[in-house]
């Protein structure tokens, strides 16, 4: 998975339903630990509890009465900071709630259930069903655990989200769950069967979020490019992209990761005809060995990988190229390493996301043996990303004296400066003003280290 950076979510607007009388509001925190669909999620939670009863949304760090914790378990060291993060609520509010959901809740819930600072657990299937576990959570006094296996055949369900608390763009879950059961992944277990949206309700959620002045939102799904495998008469993940694409004519779109195998000339094609559809991919790639692939049981090989990357460069527009990385996973040599060394050194990538092998519980890797030195896995690690520092700092310099679209986010606490991601996923600092959220033209006009500097042209008129 990407983006696994943790999200605060700072918006301290009350959400709240009509109070009964006598009725205060509930405060509440949230924090989602993973990817972009915990994202997603955690906003449906929050508009479930806001439909339910009067809320506040209260920063993270702030005293609250329940703390909402969505967590990822895609590394043992996800399910670590989920631990902590619980533990440093109840301190700080011994009287509060904390709740964790998610992927961690869902494949380990007795293990959270024996922390003593978490009182609920709710896995993935029950956690947007607020009124199921809402009352149960708040009144009882030991742990609260609302976990359910998946149906075998579960209906995508998910609430229509008006408002992403504190963000400049959208993100739309259109996809999830995973039906490879690749052998290092947990997935299959914390999200279930894959599933589609229905055109239907994304459409009915991308009108809701235009109208609420959103320019940009993200397209996510667990196995985004499975879209549409699961719905009869489902239109391919190339498809739906067209139409949302003629639909929303104003609205620019970018996708969340896909594997190198679902880049197709039909989607190829989309990014030449739309310029709104942002020049931006991220590879699900994990290794660029053959052997270690078909250890991970991953459905490619790397000569269907390199076709990939190069195809996308095709494109143009300083196109930006990102993918995960997986270093040590078990039986891993140094010429297999050797081979992920030689695909990212050969291959136009802007940016990696590069994570050590985690054994998971459960995953056919954490039975595999001949795992690979921790020492060893360092060096590897730190030797991928010195090369993908090197590639991400040459992709910056292409940009210089070039114009790009942006959408302007928060200040940058060091320069105070305004932070803005261009088009193509290069944040860049610009001049303090303009609205979050908006689109402005912008040029970047030199890079200092690792930080691009611009300075705004224009807004962007369509």
């Amino acid at each position: 998975m990407s983006d696994s950076s943790p999200n605060l979510i700072p918006d301290l607007r009350p959400h709240a339903a009509p109070a009964a009388a006598g009725e205060r509001q509930l405060r509440v925190a949230f924090w989602t630990l993973g990817c972009r669909l915990n994202q997603y999620d955690t906003e449906g939670i929050r508009v479930q509890l806001a439909a339910l009863r009067p809320i506040q949304v209260v920063p993270w760090t702030a005293e609250a009465d329940l703390y909402v914790l969505n967590s990822c378990t895609v590394t043992s060291k996800a399910d670590q900071e989920c631990r902590r993060l619980a533990r440093q609520a109840k301190r700080r509010s011994p009287g509060a709630k904390v709740l964790v959901a998610g992927c961690y809740a869902q494949t380990q819930p007795e293990s959270l259930a024996g922390v003593p600072e978490i009182d609920a657990v709710v896995g993935n299937v029950d956690k947007e069903q607020v009124r199921q576990w809402l009352p149960a959570v708040l009144e009882a006094d030991g742990p609260s655990v609302h976990v359910r296996d998946f149906e075998p055949h579960p209906v995508f369900d998910s609430p229509v989200i008006d408002d992403f608390s504190g963000r400049s763009r959208a993100f739309v879950k259109i996809q999830d769950g995973c039906d490879l059961r690749c052998t290092y992944c947990l997935i299959w277990k914390a999200r279930g069967p894959g599933r589609s949206r229905t055109v239907e309700d994304i459409d009915a959620q991308l009108e809701t979020l235009v109208a609420g002045g959103y320019r940009e939102a993200i397209l996510a799904g667990i196995h985004l490019g499975g879209y549409g495998r699961d719905l009869s008469g489902g239109l391919p993940l190339p498809e739906l992209l067209r139409h949302v694409l003629e639909k929303f004519p104003d609205l620019r779109i970018r996708l969340s990761s896909i594997h190198p195998n679902e880049v197709s000339p039909a989607l190829l094609e989309l990014f030449r005809e739309h310029e709104h559809l942002r020049p931006h991919l991220h590879i699900s790639l994990q290794s660029g060995s053959d052997t270690v692939l078909r250890r991970m049981r991953r459905p490619y090989d790397g000569r269907r990988a390199r076709e990939a990357v190069r195809s996308i460069a095709t494109v143009g527009r300083n196109f930006g190229i990102g993918a995960d990385i997986i270093v040590g996973f078990p039986g891993e040599s140094e010429a297999e390493f050797a081979d992920t060394m030689a695909m990212i050194e050969e291959l136009p990538f802007s940016y990696l996301h590069v994570f050590r092998f985690s054994p998971r519980p459960g995953t056919v890797a954490a039975e595999m043996g001949d795992p690979v030195h921790p020492e060893t896995v360092s060096l590897r690690a730190d030797r991928l990303r010195d090369l993908a520092a090197r590639r991400h700092l040459a992709f910056l310099d292409r940009l210089v004296g070039t114009e790009r679209e942006a959408v302007l986010e928060a200040t940058d606490e060091e320069s105070g400066l305004r932070r803005a991601t261009t088009d193509n996923y290069a944040v860049v600092l610009v001049p303090p003003g303009g609205e979050t959220g908006s689109l402005v033209r912008l040029r970047p006009v030199r890079r200092e280290g690792d930080r691009l500097f611009a300075e705004i042209i224009g807004d962007s008129h369509d």
